[in-house]
């Protein structure tokens, strides 16, 4: 599906490439209309203005959201597993599914990292990947909330994610989903608080600081993507 790929370009760190292409991606909008006018209108404003903007505005706008601190992150599992042993297993199955359709994961790069998930839904099975994409629609809904909160029209992009899944979201959900993640990181020195890696056989870290407190129940399933058979 065109549109999905689009959304994952939108969702990379910008370039001027993709600067330059903004009327080319809205026009692939446009024409396969796979979203309601309520969604795209919005959407369309924000590609406009990421369209307008200076390349290094944008840049440092992506990094202050998507690159400092966990809140907004594109690694889904960071959201499902945080840094349990389960995530592995995880990337694993899904990794192992990617190869399965052809889809290589660059160098460097996670295969939870949602650009690259989009990617790989756009070439599935339509129904195959509206299945994975219901699934991973909680956590991407609860990733848009928290950047609607700030203002930012990236939630818009998320928004058109979840619509194209199709999963049936409660709003209350996603609200208490997104009160229950972890708070913004505001300082250098909080950041690597933040990511500060746990001792060695220390055991697992608590689940509960995962950011993942209230997700609806369907959240959780995204760590079953791989496991189907």
């Amino acid at each position: 599906m065109r549109t999905l790929r689009v959304l994952s370009r939108l969702l990379v760190y910008p370039n001027a490439e993709i600067l330059s292409q903004i009327d080319a991606l809205k026009e692939v909008l446009i024409e396969d209309n796979f979203l309601k006018s309520k969604t795209l209108k919005p959407l369309i404003a924000f590609m406009d203005q990421l369209g307008a903007k200076d390349l290094m505005d944008a840049q440092e706008e992506y990094v202050e959201l998507f690159d400092r601190g966990r809140a907004h992150c594109l690694h889904l599992f960071e959201h499902v597993h945080g840094e349990s042993r389960f995530r592995g297993k995880a990337m694993i199955d899904l990794a192992e599914r990617y190869a399965e359709m052809g889809l290589e994961v660059g160098t460097g790069e996670l295969p939870d990292y949602l650009p690259v998930f989009l990617e790989f839904i756009s070439i599935c099975p339509v129904e195959d990947g509206q299945e994975t994409l219901t699934q991973a629609a909680p956590v991407i809904a609860t990733i848009g909330e928290k950047l609607s909160r700030q203002g930012s029209g990236y939630s818009s992009v998320m928004a058109a994610i979840v619509e194209l899944s199709g999963a049936k979201l409660k709003k209350a959900d996603i609200q208490k989903a997104a009160d229950a993640a972890l708070p913004d990181i505001q300082t250098l020195d909080e950041l690597d608080e933040e990511w500060q890696e746990p001792e060695a056989f220390g055991g697992a870290p608590d689940c509960g600081s995962c950011g993942t407190q209230g997700l609806p129940q369907a959240g959780p399933s995204l760590s079953q993507i791989g496991d189907r058979s």
